[in-house]
């Protein structure tokens, strides 16, 4: 998802995949997962798109992080579009699996990841949406940028910048506007005026 953001930064970064799908019911416990599989550790910056991000706020809750980083994600549930929440619990009853075969179909990187994650932890992340908490306060500095067109997460009206014309995954479709987000977000980190 991230390889045309990487040759915009000027830092290095270490993108994760997801960990394999091993139950994981909550948010949290995806958290866990993650902070084991990759060695995050206190005064690390974690950061994220869409569900990614709500996971990296998770991780602040487990680790005394340095920055957490937003594209394009919410900071709780209230944030995600009306219908998706909505639809959430019907996770148990949607075919999935038929859905990532159509969608597979198609020759994007947003279906073909789709496509290829576990249906059990799609469907677990959906059912959980509802129930998380979200970020309750300031534990690590909070740098958010957010499409102003996206339907899936609507664009926040305060507290994030913005990129016009970018929807949900802005870190594939707006790789340059990304990069120069967290260039500056790495100098303020860091300490370091420009």
């Amino acid at each position: 998802m991230y390889e045309l953001l990487r040759k915009e930064l000027r830092f290095e970064i270490n993108f994760v995949d997801w960990p394999k799908y091993n139950g994981e019911k909550t948010y949290a416990e995806t958290a866990k997962r993650v902070i084991e599989e990759n060695g995050i550790i206190d005064g690390d910056i974690v950061g994220g798109s869409s569900l990614g991000g709500m996971v990296a706020l998770e991780i602040s809750l487990q680790k005394q992080l340095k920055a957490i980083v937003l594209m394009g994600s919410a900071i709780n549930s209230a944030e995600i579009q009306g219908g998706l929440s909505l639809l959430s619990p019907l996770a148990s009853l949607t075919p999935i699996a038929l859905i990532q075969l159509l969608v597979g179909k198609h020759n994007s990187i947003i279906a073909k990841m789709f496509a290829e994650a576990s249906t059990d932890f799609i469907r677990a992340m959906c059912m959980y949406l509802p129930s998380w908490k979200g970020h309750q306060g300031a534990r690590a500095c909070l740098f958010r940028l957010h499409g102003q067109e996206d339907h899936i997460i609507p664009c926040p009206k305060e507290g994030c910048e913005t990129v016009t014309d970018a929807g949900h995954l802005l870190a594939i479709t707006h790789a340059k506007e990304c990069g120069v987000f967290l260039n500056k977000a790495y100098l303020q980190i860091a300490g370091i005026t420009s």
